[in-house]
């Protein structure tokens, strides 16, 4: 697992992409969209818990710097 996306506590899951962002009250209760689409959070137990087993297996992205 890359230092990127280190485990916290709680996670919050884009409802629309499935982007996966540190949990907070305000994106949990829709006072904050989704960086990449503008859609909306969730952060109940099963979402949250979601987010953090697609954070263990994502692959690395494109957009994150990869040294080869």
């Amino acid at each position: 697992m890359s230092a990127a996306s280190e485990l916290t506590d709680g996670y919050v899951l884009c409802q629309d992409c499935g982007h996966v962002e540190p949990y907070t009250a305000d994106r949990h209760q829709c006072r904050e969209s989704c960086s990449k689409c503008g859609g909306d959070f969730c952060g109940c137990n099963a979402c949250s818990e979601l987010a953090r087993l697609a954070l263990q297996f994502q692959e690395p992205s494109d957009d994150q710097d990869v040294s080869q």
